[in-house]
């Protein structure tokens, strides 16, 4: 679900971008205006705004996949499928 609803914030928000007024007044909505009162709110809240706004973008952040990079495993090995770079600097082993 938060994986939909950051997609669909970044889409609103890209559309809006790209329409102008027009967008937030055929769908009822200031997606932009809205994340600038959100962000205003963050900061009129001084360090206690700073450090619930971390929070959030941990939260967001912390269980997000990895886009498809791949990753080497905790032990030094590559990752599975890949090449081991050879003792030679680059050259094959006979």
């Amino acid at each position: 679900m938060l994986e939909l609803a950051l997609w669909l914030v970044g889409m609103l928000t890209l559309l809006q971008v790209l329409f102008g007024d027009s967008f937030a007044k055929f769908f009822g909505m200031d997606v932009v205006g809205n994340i600038g009162t959100l962000a205003a709110k963050f900061g009129d809240a001084g360090l206690v705004g700073i450090i619930a706004a971390g929070l959030v973008a941990y939260l967001i952040v912390r269980n997000r996949p990895s886009g498809g990079r791949s990753e080497t495993v905790s032990s030094g090995q590559p990752p599975q499928g890949s090449t081991p770079p050879s003792p030679q600097g680059g050259r094959p082993t006979p």
